[in-house]
């Protein structure tokens, strides 16, 4: 019976659109920091190292880490925007957390 309870919970959070998990990217490079910076005026590396940590430490709570490569671009704010609400992040805790998301994912692409 738990096989089959098993096979439902998979298959329903399939359906539902549940991200792919993967694993924490590491920290972002220089060259993604100076992208982001230029891509966001004021940002840090020390906001980008932070929204890494709260991205380690908040996402894991209620879901597995996401694969930040299988979510495209135009889609992490209205996900950060929601999922920061739901892990009590501050607003500008959630900006570190996207502008991490989204150098990391442009350090992946340029590898």
């Amino acid at each position: 019976m738990s096989n089959r309870c098993l096979s439902l919970f998979l298959l329903l959070t399939a359906a539902c659109g549940y991200p792919k998990t993967g694993t924490v990217p590491g920290p972002v490079t220089p060259a993604a920091e100076a992208t982001a910076a230029t891509r966001w005026p004021g940002t840090t590396p020390e906001a980008l190292r932070n929204g890494r940590e709260l991205f380690t430490a908040k996402c894991d709570d209620c879901h597995g880490h996401p694969d930040i490569t299988a979510i495209a671009d135009d889609r992490w704010p209205g996900i950060l925007g929601r999922m920061g609400k739901k892990a009590k992040l501050t607003e500008p805790q959630t900006q570190d957390v996207l502008r991490f998301i989204l150098a990391a994912r442009a350090d992946t692409a340029a590898k």
